[in-house]
């Protein structure tokens, strides 16, 4: 019988990572037999994955559809392979409608992350990503509340979605293999053999915690979103401050440990499920990253500048003009309209491209 692999997130549990392998591998996995439809990707690596291969748009939203799933199950059985190989964050709030939709063989697979993790990779993301500039907030409640947002529960109150579910704990020390990739191939009863080099490349990467802080200050300004794209990704590359660290304060973390393990230990006994309780024992044990406060000193916010200006010239200079247009925009870290002015200063005028002739070129073919 052919298998039906689906996996389906939960958020911040590296699905991008494991995409962007499986995107960059479609040949090599046909040739051992799984057909994994491509998608597109975008300059960080990531994508909303086989989204389009059993959903549709409606709205701002992808839906289950019964077309795109026919499409896609009989481009499977064309292409030969014994394996279908679906993966995108999209599928969760959709399960149960995939679910009535696809065959009785189809699987899902889901990773569950420590909660704690799960609630500072969000902060981190939105700052990130969706111009985010409070400081954090340690409260299960904050940024859409952890453990997918709701929508795991939405997924397991579903009969269809429960009988074909496997539920993975998403941490290092449990996975199968060592990563993320071997443990999900293994989930998937998928052999690995032929597959070659199995190592994932890192895309969206973290921020230090210095950068997080800039890109939280710098988050007011309106620099449009292509200036955006580029300060993410000059951020991305900044080596100044811990890149090992948690914003939570250790009471917080005592206190949100223990209402997160009894929020897991609910979820094992509501819906039956002993897979997680592994990471429960490990996650009682684990000692909490060095905490760091939000708050930098001037030294250390020029000296992110001075990273930006080295790899980001033109960011740079439209970056101190942008804080020179705008003297009434409060700043978390006022010093940085002097260090951008500075950094700016150093880089002299932005060249300008010569103009070119077309005028002299227009008249001279005239007078041929």
């Amino acid at each position: 019988m052919k298998s039906i692999v689906v996996h389906a997130g939960l958020p911040k549990t590296g699905t991008s990572a494991v995409q962007a392998f499986f995107h960059a591998n479609t040949q090599t996995l046909a040739k051992a037999g799984i057909f994994y439809p491509q998608h597109s990707v975008d300059k960080n690596g990531i994508s909303a994955g086989n989204a389009g291969s059993l959903m549709e748009r409606s709205g701002h939203l992808f839906v289950a559809s019964p077309h795109e799933v026919s499409r896609t199950l009989e481009e499977f059985e064309a292409s030969g392979c014994h394996t279908l190989l679906l993966s995108s964050e999209a599928f969760l709030p959709e399960l149960p409608g995939i679910a009535e939709l696809l065959p009785p063989q189809a699987r899902f697979v889901l990773y569950v992350r420590d909660p704690l993790a799960f609630l500072e990779s969000d902060y981190n993301q939105r700052v990130k990503r969706l111009g985010h500039v409070e400081p954090f907030v340690a409260s299960p409640d904050a940024y859409g509340g952890w453990l997918g947002h709701q929508h795991l529960y939405n997924a397991l109150d579903s009969e269809a979605v429960r009988a074909q579910l496997v539920l993975r704990p998403y941490l290092p020390e449990l996975f199968v293999g060592g990563s993320l990739l071997t443990d999900l191939l293994d989930t998937a009863a998928i052999d690995t053999t032929e597959l070659g080099d199995l190592s994932l490349r890192q895309v969206n990467l973290s921020y230090s915690l210095h950068a997080l802080e800039i890109k939280r200050a710098l988050n007011v300004l309106p620099i449009g979103p292509q200036l955006q794209e580029r300060l993410d990704v000059h951020l991305q590359s900044c080596p100044l401050g811990p890149t090992t660290y948690t914003l939570m304060p250790p009471a917080d973390h005592e206190r949100l440990r223990k209402i997160a393990d009894d929020e897991l230990h609910a979820l094992a006994l509501r819906y039956d499920i002993d897979s997680l309780e592994p990471m429960r024992d490990l996650l009682r044990e684990k000692p909490q990253k060095p905490f760091h406060p939000q708050q930098l000193t001037d030294d250390e916010v020029d000296a992110v500048v001075r990273h930006i200006a080295s790899v980001g010239k033109r960011l740079t200079r439209r970056i101190a003009q942008t804080l020179r247009e705008h003297p009434e925009i409060e700043l978390v870290y006022p010093s940085l309209r002097d260090s951008f002015a500075a950094a700016a200063a150093e880089l002299g005028e932005e060249p300008t491209a010569p103009k070119r002739r077309w005028r002299s070129r227009w008249l001279s073919r005239r007078s041929r």
